[in-house]
Parts: C-alpha cells; sequence; structure tokens
C-alpha cells in the first residue's frame, strides 16, 4: 500500500527596483521577548542557518538575509488549501506540519505507475510555485522519513526497514527530550535503535519510540485525517416527464439560478464559472458554461448571461424533451463584504459595472474575441500595458500607474526622425518627419527613461514633449547611445 509524502516549501521571488530579490529568506519568531529563525531556506541552511538560532547570530552567518515573520495561521491555511487541490492525485490527502501526506494505494494505475505520478505531482507542485521533496513509500512513516532526511523517490514494497536503517532519529518523529536521551547513549541513527530489545524501548525512552518504529516499517497502522473538500453548490429540478416547452425550461432554469445564488450568498461567496447541464431523454445531455470575470451572485446578471444561450438549444423531440435541469457553480470564489448603501444613496461599483459589461460581450461575441487592457509594471511606454483575452483564473496582481503625462495615441513602432536641437538635451528647433520638415515652437523635457536591463541590452531615452508650428503635440525621444531620434506617439 504505498503512501506518498512530500515536504513543500514556497518560493518567494519579489521585485525590488525592477529586478527580483534572490537574498537568502529567514522567517523569525519571538520567543521570549527574542527573535529566533523558525525556518529558512535551503540557502541560508547550506551557510549554517537552522531554526532555533537566534536573529542575531544569522545576519553574522548571512551578510544581507531577507527576514520575514513566521505566519503559523497563514502556513496552515495554505497548507489545507494546497491539500484540497493536492486531491487530483488521490482522495485521501491530509497536513502533516509543514507537508502533505498522501494515500496513493491504487491511485498509481490512473497515471501510469508510481514513477509518472511522482514525475507529475513533481511538476504541478512546481508549476504553483512550491519546491517539493516527495518520496513514495510502504508506509506514511517510512515516506515521511525519507522525504525529509533520505535521498526522495520510490521505497519499494518490503524495504521500509533498509530505507530507514541509516536515516537520523528525527526521521522517526519523535519528540527533542526522546532523541536527546538516545543520543546521550550513543544512539544517532534509526538502524541502531532497530538493533535494541524491543522490550526496553518503552521503559527507558516511553511508548512514542516503540510505536513510531512500528509505524514506519508496517507493524503498527497509522491513520490520517484526511481534509474534505465542499463539495461545489448544485442545485436540480426533476420534471414529472419531459417536456419541451421554451418557457417552463427558462421560468425553471431562473427559478434555479435564484436559488444557487441563495447558496451562495449563504457561504459568502461568488461564482466565477456555471454549469448548466439539460439531461434529455432523446438526445445527450446538454452543457452550458458561462465564465464570469469577478466572483458574483447576482442572480439577475447571471440570468442575462445565460438566457441567450439557452434559446438556442435543442430541447428533443416532440413527445420527448428534457427530464432534469442542474444549475451548479463549478468554481466559487469568497467575496469581501463591502458597504453597497450610505446615507440612502447607493455606491456605484465601477469594477463591478466593468466586469458585467466584459461578461455579456464574451458572451455575445466570444471570449477571444473581447480584449481589455491591462497595466503592467514597466517604465518602457510600449510595455507599460497589454491586452489580454479571456477571463483570468487569478484576479492579476494591480500595477501602479504614474500621474504622467502620456499621448493619447502611441505607435506600436517609434518612427524615426531628424531633429535639429541646440544641445543634446534640447531645446528642439525643427523636425524632419514622415517626409515633411516643420519648426518647433515649444519644448519640454527631456524625461529619461532607462532600459529593462534583466531583460536585454537597450539603449536608454530621453524623451521630449514638443509642439510644432501646425500646432500639433508630438512625443520624441533620443537614444542616449545612439543619439538617433524618433517619433514615439502624438496627443491627437
Amino acid at each position: 500500500m504505498p503512501r506518498l509524502a512530500s515536504d513543500v516549501i514556497r518560493r518567494k521571488d519579489r521585485r525590488i527596483g525592477g529586478r527580483h530579490d534572490r537574498r537568502p529568506v529567514v522567517f523569525v519568531d519571538v520567543v521570549h521577548q527574542k527573535q529566533v529563525v523558525f525556518a529558512c531556506c535551503r540557502e541560508a541552511a547550506r551557510a549554517g542557518v537552522c531554526p532555533g538560532m537566534a536573529l542575531s547570530q544569522a545576519r553574522v552567518v548571512l551578510s544581507n538575509p531577507r527576514v520575514e515573520p513566521h505566519r503559523g495561521d497563514r502556513n496552515s491555511a495554505s497548507l489545507r488549501g494546497l491539500a484540497a487541490w493536492s486531491s487530483r492525485f488521490s482522495p485521501h490527502v491530509a497536513v502533516d506540519g509543514d507537508g502533505l501526506l498522501i494515500d496513493v494505494s491504487g491511485c498509481a494505475r490512473a497515471f501510469g505507475g508510481e514513477e509518472r505520478l511522482l514525475a507529475l505531482a513533481k511538476k504541478q507542485y512546481a508549476a504553483l510555485g512550491f519546491e517539493a521533496t516527495l518520496c513514495i513509500a510502504p508506509t506514511f512513516g517510512c515516506a515521511w522519513a525519507v522525504a525529509r532526511f533520505g535521498k526522495p523517490g520510490i521505497v519499494p514494497e518490503g524495504e521500509a526497514r533498509r530505507a530507514l536503517l541509516d536515516l537520523p532519529l528525527a526521521a522517526l518523529r519523535i519528540t527533542g527530550a526522546a532523541v536527546q536521551s538516545l543520543h546521550e547513549v550513543g544512539i544517532e541513527r534509526i538502524g541502531q535503535v532497530m538493533e535494541l530489545p524491543r522490550s526496553l524501548l518503552p521503559s527507558r525512552f516511553g511508548d512514542e519510540l516503540l510505536l513510531r518504529v512500528d509505524q514506519a516499517i508496517g507493524q503498527a497502522l497509522e491513520l490520517i485525517e484526511p481534509v474534505r473538500v465542499a463539495p461545489p453548490p448544485v442545485v436540480r429540478q426533476v420534471f414529472d416527464g419531459p417536456t419541451t416547452q421554451w418557457e417552463a425550461i427558462a421560468v425553471c432554469t431562473r427559478v434555479l439560478i435564484e436559488r444557487l445564488a441563495s447558496l451562495l450568498k449563504e457561504k459568502e461567496s461568488g461564482a466565477r464559472r456555471i454549469d448548466i447541464v439539460l439531461e434529455r431523454s432523446d438526445l445527450p445531455p446538454e452543457s452550458l458554461t458561462v465564465t464570469l470575470s469577478m466572483p458574483t451572485r447576482d442572480a439577475r446578471h447571471l440570468w442575462s448571461l445565460v438566457r441567450p444561450r439557452l434559446e438556442r438549444v435543442n430541447l428533443g423531440h416532440e413527445g420527448r424533451g428534457v427530464e432534469e435541469i442542474r444549475v451548479g457553480a463549478s468554481l466559487v470564489k469568497p467575496m469581501a463584504h463591502e458597504q453597497v448603501e450610505s446615507w440612502g444613496d447607493r455606491r456605484t461599483d465601477h469594477q463591478q459595472e466593468l466586469a458585467s459589461l466584459l461578461d455579456t460581450l464574451r458572451n455575445r461575441l466570444g471570449t477571444d474575441r473581447v480584449c481589455r487592457v491591462q497595466v503592467r509594471e514597466s517604465h518602457l511606454p510600449e510595455r507599460a500595458m497589454v491586452l489580454r483575452c479571456g477571463p483570468e483564473d487569478e484576479p492579476s496582481r494591480t500595477a501602479l500607474l504614474g500621474a504622467i503625462d502620456r499621448p493619447t495615441l502611441l505607435f506600436a513602432n517609434a518612427e524615426s526622425a531628424a531633429v535639429v536641437s541646440l544641445a543634446p538635451d534640447g531645446p528642439v528647433m525643427s523636425l524632419q518627419w514622415r517626409g515633411g520638415e516643420s519648426r518647433i515652437t515649444t519644448t519640454q523635457g527631456p524625461e529619461s527613461v532607462g532600459a529593462e536591463w534583466w531583460r536585454r541590452r537597450e539603449p536608454c531615452r530621453s524623451y521630449f514633449k514638443v509642439q510644432d508650428e501646425h500646432g500639433r503635440w508630438l512625443w520624441l525621444y533620443r537614444e542616449n547611445q545612439t543619439s538617433m531620434w524618433f517619433v514615439h506617439g502624438i496627443w491627437a
């Protein structure tokens, strides 16, 4: 009966000054009014930092670590969420300290074997941003020990005892006091414990040591408490007989949507995806899926998206038709409480209105035909915004866009120009562009914009806002290294 244990570490990359922060990470906790290390990354551990060390000592070992406060509640919540996500590998997933225990008995065949299951799990954890060490072993205790203190991989059936022999005592999941007592008599490895007479272990070192040894080698049963994932809310209506009357089906569907909205309100959540299934007696089931830009439980908005799709459904032949309707929210997200009324005036939620407009356009025109502008954290004008099509699975991190003057029309590719100026930093006197020459009457600038050096080598730019004799305001820039001039935009 294979068991899968994982030791997961969240990779944290923070952008500072336009670059990734690669400093070693140290998590600290306050113990007796003293900051001590609770956990650290592998780079810090290789340098000599260990849990329980004072932060001042860790700063001596590491010249410039990134210190983060330890938040046990957030770690537990994140692990429970990861355990729910890991139910794709097995229905029995439990949280164990800083890792997961997964019962994959009989599940490996669905993934093509234990090796492919292990490789797939590691790949998908990495895609989520986790650095995980995984082990499949005959028992939970063996998998837990090898994942943290041994060579991760697969321990064959019947090889649990051999895999544990050279591991340290901490791999048995016993208390620190028991480990210290064993060290005092010269026992440092699990193999040495197994050589001792079993009758002497409980009286000298407590019952826990013998129980953990038996659980690790499979001579004692170990149960886990799996994380229970709440099923998505679903409402249904079964007719007394099949029907092809569109009016009756429409009324029933709208009532089901209102019931679903009430369930979402009780859960303080909103739906990001709605699935409607029509069970037909003479045809295969018809499924309708509506994806939303933001979590919502507005029954009126949901019905406005579902009705056009429902009108195009083949309800079946005369005398038969739809027997059952199911409406469910397959993707649910929590919704924050908001004050929507104040002194009798209803507050206008522009973000929700924009999401409703996007949902309506995507439902009518198609998901890939509606795009929106998303601001990105880039100081280069051509990279500061990007078009995104389709609803996002997760809300993107909001980028900051400063209150700076930018042209209403930004060219996709800057157009070369010839400029006469009194000095490299201006003012600009004349401009030759698009086959014509004009005199410049007003010059504002320069505004220096540096290149994104972490992506590729590019020259720095000096931007100028100029007005020509025809009254046009143009946006020019000069490449500082090449002294070449370009027109990048115009105020329409």
